[in-house]
């Protein structure tokens, strides 16, 4: 009897393992669809998104009551959350972007979570912004983070990235903004 116990207690501590070690995989090395749709879109086309996600188009307003679009020519905003592994491993880019931009684009921040909270994360990362905003994502059209949202003057999206871009979509959004 107690040898039976102690092959079924194996049994049921080896299909544990398993489970959570197949979370795991999938959760931490296996990108998800999402992310693997990442947006490289360029003026002028539309952004290749996987079926599930929204698609943000540009012409589009955006309305964050406590964000003023004229104060300069292109506002970037970054769609990004506190718990968003993919918007920590993008923390160097976002650097470089705010290192880079024209004087004339501002970088804004917006979390689902609160001000408070974005700020610090910001702050950990080691990443400049001229303004964080709290707001839920889908309010901006954003249905995954991180998410570039590039918005002119009068508050119309000008063109949008989702995802932890790849090196020469970064340069790109990077050369639209910079000096």
């Amino acid at each position: 009897m107690i040898k039976k116990l102690e092959v079924l207690t194996n049994i049921a501590v080896i299909a544990t393992s398993l489970v959570v070690c197949t979370v795991l995989i999938k959760r931490y090395l296996i990108p998800s669809k999402t992310q693997a749709a990442i947006t490289s879109s360029t003026s002028g086309s539309a952004p290749s998104l996987a079926p599930h996600q929204s698609s943000i188009v540009p012409g589009t307003r955006v309305s964050l009551p406590s964000i003023d679009w004229s104060k300069s020519d292109h506002t970037i905003l970054l769609a990004l959350s506190t718990t968003c592994h993919f918007c920590s491993e993008s923390a160097p880019f976002y650097q470089k972007l705010a290192q880079a931009k024209r004087a004339d684009v501002r970088l804004v921040a917006v979390f689902p979570q609160s001000i408070q909270d974005g700020s610090a994360y910001l702050q950990k990362l080691g990443v400049a912004v001229d303004e964080v905003a709290q707001s839920p994502l889908s309010a901006v059209g954003v249905s995954a983070t991180p998410t570039l949202i590039l918005v002119g003057t009068d508050g119309a999206i000008v063109d949008s990235w989702v995802g932890k871009l790849p090196a020469n979509v970064a340069e790109e959004v990077t050369s639209r903004v910079s000096k």
